[in-house]
């Protein structure tokens, strides 16, 4: 990860985000004396990962285009895109601007967002190895933020999306670690499937309950690690993970 990034991805804060309205440490769940989340707080914390899920997703599409289709950039933009929609639902429930509205794919509103997509993408088109790296350095990146946010005082559905979000993170992680090992598995489907949550509790895809369920139907394939068999083709498994995604 260049010198660069890494200057980048630590002043990465609200201060960039929102113009300077709220302290930088508070989208990053920083120790602070406020017992509950203000609006303000709300719509940072939002704003933040509505961006960083859409970089993830159009920096994931621009490697798998560079590459041929390669897994797993291919499988996990579309989870991406998904978690990008989750958090458009909490934008609209509690009334925060959309930050992405208008923006083309590689274009965002946060200047310290911009800095990562465009170095990353520099670095991920080098080599297909380098990509894989820069898969690992995103989701290690997102996992933290996640974690961060989760620490706020934040409103409960707002926990309980950036928690699914954030199960869905550590998947893409262990699958760009496989890949960098080079282990790229088998089949064509996700290797823990992703349930389509919505931020309600309903699934799109998947029994009902599937959000905070555990042991819920999937159709996990290749060698993906998991409680089911590997390599076990498109039969039913048993997975203990109450998020799941499909596309890694």
């Amino acid at each position: 990860m260049t010198t660069r990034i890494r200057t980048s991805a630590a002043v990465l804060g609200v201060a960039a985000l929102l113009g300077g309205g709220i302290a930088a440490g508070s989208a990053f769940g920083a120790t602070t004396t406020t017992p509950a989340a203000s609006d303000s707080d709300v719509a940072t914390a939002l704003t933040f990962a509505r961006e960083e899920e859409r970089m993830a997703r159009d920096l994931y599409a621009a490697l798998a285009a560079e590459y041929d289709g390669a897994r797993p950039f291919s499988t996990i933009t579309r989870s991406e895109d998904r978690h990008f929609d989750a958090i458009g639902t909490l934008l609209d429930r509690y009334d925060v601007t959309d930050p992405s509205a208008g923006k083309a794919a590689g274009s965002y509103a946060v200047e310290a967002v911009q800095d990562l997509y465009d170095g990353w993408l520099e670095e991920g088109r080098t080599s297909l190895d380098a990509a894989y790296r820069v898969g690992v350095e995103l989701e290690q990146r997102d996992i933290d933020d996640l974690e961060k946010s989760i620490a706020d005082d934040l409103p409960s559905d707002v926990d309980v999306v950036l928690g699914h979000l954030l199960e869905g993170s550590k998947h893409h992680l262990a699958a760009y670690e496989r890949a960098v090992a080079g282990d790229l598995g088998t089949g064509t489907g996700g290797r823990w499937g992703d349930t389509d949550a919505t931020p309600n509790g309903t699934p799109r895809n998947g029994a009902p309950g599937m959000m905070n369920g555990r042991n819920g139907q999937g159709k996990g394939m290749g060698n993906g690690p998991g409680n089911g068999s590997p390599g076990s083709g498109n039969g039913p498994g048993t997975g203990d993970c109450p998020y799941t995604d499909t596309d890694d």
